[in-house]
């Protein structure tokens, strides 16, 4: 069986590692929202300045995630 390489290349050129970082970070909060992960949400949101109040890729935001897997302390920090 021959094994193949596939090369992957985006229109409009490559992301920079700090746009990457920035896009992962803020993927974090949504994760971090909705398994409850209250102390990485804090340190996202206080530390690392990540917002809640823009939407992820669907168009959720951390609220709705938190709200949605019942994760009651995550969604009371976000509302504060």
């Amino acid at each position: 069986m021959a094994s193949e390489i596939v090369e992957v290349v985006t229109e409009g050129g490559e992301q920079s590692a700090a746009n990457a970082g920035d896009e992962s970070l803020k993927n974090d909060v949504y994760t971090a929202a909705a398994y409850g992960d209250l102390e990485k949400l804090q340190r996202l949101v206080e530390v690392e300045g990540c917002s809640v109040s823009e939407p992820d890729g669907l168009g959720y935001y951390a609220l709705q995630w938190a709200a949605l897997n019942n994760r009651s302390a995550a969604a009371r920090y976000i509302l504060e």
